[in-house]
């Protein structure tokens, strides 16, 4: 009877620790997901703006032979 009554107070114990750990590692995972998401919408937005290049030569003050 004792060994049945600490089985079942065990067997408790884990699913109660295991459900408490559970709840906060699921919160934090969908909080990372979400800032994920949005990062990765910012970039494709960034990626898709028109921007103007850059030149792609430094401008110099001697052009060189003429």
């Amino acid at each position: 009877m004792n060994t049945a009554v600490i089985l079942v107070v065990l067997a408790a114990a884990l699913v109660l620790a295991i459900g408490a750990a559970f709840l906060p590692m699921r919160l934090l995972l969908t909080h990372i997901a979400a800032n994920i998401h949005q990062l990765i919408v910012r970039q494709r937005e960034r990626r898709a703006a028109v921007r103007p290049a850059p030149p792609r030569r430094k401008e110099s003050e001697n052009p060189g032979p003429a």
